[in-house]
């Protein structure tokens, strides 16, 4: 299969570094308020990539960090949680939106079954360690700092301009503009919790950077260097870029051997911005009652290295499209329908894979599918094949009633006697449990409304 990689711009045919197995690292969320629809388009192309390594034959071992300390959880720990002990105000503020994340990835069909979790708070004593191996660092009067001056690698990820002067900086997160050294550990701050840390025969106490916790939980689990690090573009720079510095300087190699970043979602092409009013939360989809895997759709409908403008619209669309696909796999349940050829599975399944293991091409893959669903009903086999590709449900959906059979068997009879009273009010009856007919050349169809 091929991907494409940030660090040299170039799609390029994957080969891990061990065979059959692949490692791979997911910048995970930071958890101190609801996850947008924007992050979300980026777990669900590292869910994409997962299931295609799985796929492919390869034993994929997965880690994902939950960043439960940096600024922003400490800031707003201290607003909800002002007489709290500090770490105990950011416990309950991250233990709470970590669940909320999970059980919106769960919506969404996201698979961390077998995944790594690791949260930044339970690996204080391997983000030392690590800062204690880099050589290109200082202490100042508020941290640690990493020095950019002593790296002449640095910038490689995003070919940053280094001509004019740095400074050091000491928020998690700045623009893309600056060119800063920056904070591996921070010196404690009142109302902030605090780690001991003891370097150079100094206690520093504080608590980490941002930047290192990657660092330190990747290679903790995957070594260095490991296969694949993914991530949406926003933390090119400098969250990726520090990452890989300060792991190249500690262990003298690469941090990863690819790295794989999805592009912005947009919504009616613009920025997500809560000052524009337009920053959307799973939440606010499902309060419009669409379904969760109707923005998974749309999200597999645009190709990962693309924005994708999001629009009410363009969602209502996928929801219509999904509605279809599922009409298609419901007709596994109806053997009057003529079943796809073992010929036409196998083509549909082969265009599938090709697409997908050409760089993530979902949306290739999905026109394919969409090719076929007039054609002839599904089999079992190859709806389970595409919910471990793609994962939209299709498979393992629930048959209609007997009784509900019932009905259309009457209704069958009633066309048949050319009684049509008779048939609309068996039609009716089918609609009142949200099951809508349709009559073709092989007889009526049922689909869910």
């Amino acid at each position: 299969m091929k991907l494409h990689n940030t660090l040299n711009r170039q799609t390029e045919e994957f080969k891990p570094l061990k065979d059959g197995e692949v490692s791979l690292y997911t910048c995970g969320p930071t958890v101190y308020d609801h996850v947008h629809i924007g992050n979300f388009r980026t777990y669900l192309l590292e869910d994409l990539l997962r299931r295609t390594l799985k796929s492919n034959g390869l034993k994929v071992n997965h880690v994902m960090n939950i960043t439960d300390v940096d600024d922003k959880t400490i800031r707003r720990s201290r607003e909800l949680y002002p007489d709290d002990e500090p770490k105990e105000a950011l416990k309950k503020l991250t233990s709470q939106y970590e669940t909320v994340f999970l059980d919106d990835a769960k919506k969404l069909g996201i698979d961390f079954s077998g995944s790594q979790i690791a949260r930044a708070t339970e690996h204080i004593p391997q983000m030392q360690a690590l800062i204690k191996e880099i050589p290109g660092k200082y202490v100042s009067d508020d941290g640690v700092y990493f020095d950019i001056a002593k790296d002449d690698q640095y910038g490689v990820l995003v070919n940053l301009n280094r001509d004019h002067e740095h400074h050091r900086i000491n928020n998690d997160e700045y623009d893309k503009d600056h060119v800063a050294d920056f904070a591996l550990w921070k010196v404690e701050q009142p109302s902030e919790p605090t780690w001991e840390f003891e370097l150079d025969g100094k206690n520093i106490a504080g608590r980490p950077g941002w930047h290192i916790e990657c660092s330190a939980m990747s290679t903790q689990y995957l070594g260095q260097p490991f296969d694949i690090h993914t991530g949406g573009v926003d933390l090119m720079f400098p969250h990726h870029e520090n990452e890989i510095a300060q792991s190249r300087a500690a262990k003298g190699v690469d941090l990863a051997k690819v790295f794989v970043h999805g592009e912005h979602l947009l919504v009616d092409g613009k920025k997500m911005s809560k000052s524009l009013n337009n920053f959307y939360t799973l939440d606010d989809i499902i309060k419009k009652d669409i379904d969760p895997l109707a923005f998974r759709l749309l999200a597999l409908q645009s190709h990962y290295r693309s924005q994708l403008n999001f629009t009410w619209e363009s969602l209502e669309a996928a929801q219509a499209n999904l509605n279809s696909l599922r009409a298609w796999a419901d007709q596994v349940h109806q053997p009057a329908q003529e079943q796809i050829s073992a010929e036409a599975e196998a083509q549909l399944q082969g265009s599938v894979k090709d697409a997908v293991y050409d760089d993530l091409n979902a949306a290739k893959a999905l026109a394919a599918l969409n090719e076929t669903i007039d054609k002839a009903a599904p089999t079992q086999g190859i709806l389970e094949f595409l919910d471990n590709l793609l994962g939209l449900g299709l498979s393992g959906r629930n048959d209609i009633t007997g009784e509900q059979k019932e009905l259309i068997a009457q209704r069958n009879k009633a066309r048949e006697d050319q009684d049509w009273a008779k048939a609309d009010e068996l039609r009716n009856q089918l609609a009142a449990q949200d099951i809508e007919i349709r009559d073709t050349d092989n007889g009526a169809v049922w689909a869910r409304i």
